[in-house]
């Protein structure tokens, strides 16, 4: 796919295709079950509820959505990043780091002093690309619930 890329706010109806996108990449990739989709949509529904604090950007190429990332108030001083997707075709053409710039951005206009993220250790080049910005890892958690194989969740911390 060519064409231009454009990285906005995510517009009524996209969500859902941010869940979509998320979980078509990492099931074929990684092997994840439907359960992670529950996972991504329970967020993502919490997130449209309350939205207060928080953006979701997507990425646009050709009318297609390729990519996103979200951040999320997680408390008075703290965001959670997430959703962070990018499809295949457009990996290593610096989206990831554009989205990561937007999103980090975002949080420091937005007074927060902290961003954490929850990974999984298998997401390479995604945990390569958050020590690229700052983020340490401060906690991880098996989990056998999204694949066949154990994961561990990793709880990345960076602060502003």
């Amino acid at each position: 796919m060519t064409g231009e890329i454009v990285i906005r706010p995510y517009r009524t109806g996209e969500p859902s295709l941010v869940c979509h996108l998320q979980m078509a990449l990492y099931q074929r990739q990684y092997g994840f079950k439907g359960i992670f989709e529950y996972y991504l949509l329970q967020g993502m529904s919490a997130f449209l509820h309350c939205p207060e604090g928080g953006q979701l950007w997507v990425v646009e190429q050709q009318g297609t959505l390729v990519g996103s990332i979200a951040i999320v108030q997680n408390g008075p001083d703290s965001a959670q990043l997430r959703w962070f997707a990018v499809e295949d075709a457009l990996q290593g053409q610096g989206i990831g780091g554009q989205l990561m710039d937007r999103a980090l951005q975002f949080c420091a206009d937005s007074g927060y002093t902290k961003v954490i993220l929850w990974t999984a250790d298998i997401l390479h080049a995604a945990r390569h690309l958050y020590q690229k910005y700052g983020f340490t890892l401060v906690e991880t958690k098996e989990n056998t619930e999204w694949t066949d194989r154990l994961l561990l969740e990793e709880k990345w911390e960076r602060s502003l």
